[in-house]
């Protein structure tokens, strides 16, 4: 039964590191970018932090102003909002899920 149980545990531990975000949308409306993402490798912890918007790559990092995270049936729909940015070219959000670091393009 031990076994069992670490076995269960080690799943558990291995969903929740290997996080897929999966962005969903972006907008840069009322003077805020917003983008959401998806990930369905949620588990039941699921906490974000260091999240950086780069609106180019190699480009200047902007801090997340908000975050916000709904958890249902293992999925995570998480809504991150930075500052204004005016243009972006390929951009990317980097951050740690359960404090493990993650990267993911954003959709365009």
């Amino acid at each position: 039964m031990r076994t069992f149980i670490a076995v269960l545990l080690w799943a558990a531990i291995g969903l929740a590191a290997n996080a897929k975000p999966h962005c969903q949308s972006i907008n840069n409306y009322d003077g805020k970018v917003t983008i959401v993402f998806t990930d369905d490798q949620a588990g039941e912890r699921y906490t974000l932090s260091d999240v950086k918007f780069i609106p180019k790559w190699n480009g200047k990092e902007y801090p997340a102003t908000s975050v916000k995270i709904k958890v249902a049936d293992g999925v995570a729909t998480v809504t991150l909002v930075f500052p204004h940015v005016t243009r972006f070219f390929n951009p990317k959000v980097t951050l740690r899920i359960n404090g493990k670091k993650s990267k993911f393009k954003v959709c365009q």
